[in-house]
């Protein structure tokens, strides 16, 4: 029985930092969406190709497509995309 518990115990651990996880990443993409705008170069931030991709990939699963559109265009045009990674075609809604 008392594996049992161990067990259900982890579990609900797990599932406890799953929870925190996911509040950290929802409020940072609030503050970065709606505070610093995804205007990366004017904060002095330097994104690579893989770290844009992820970024993008985060506002667009919360449902933050300008930010994540702008924030990838931003990237292409800028002098830090090397093209050392592909970048995704823009795809959702664009409110």
């Amino acid at each position: 029985m008392s594996t049992f518990l161990d067990k259900l115990a982890v579990r609900r651990n797990r599932i406890e930092d799953q929870r925190q996880q996911l509040q950290a990443a929802e409020d940072f993409v609030w503050v970065w969406a709606d505070v610093v705008d995804p205007s990366s170069h004017e904060y002095g931030a330097e994104l690579g190709c893989a770290e844009t991709n992820r970024l993008a990939h985060l506002f667009r699963v919360f449902h933050f497509w300008n930010t994540a559109n702008q924030l990838q265009d931003e990237h292409q045009r800028g002098p830090n995309c090397n093209a050392a990674e592909l970048h995704p075609p823009v795809t959702g809604e664009c409110a």
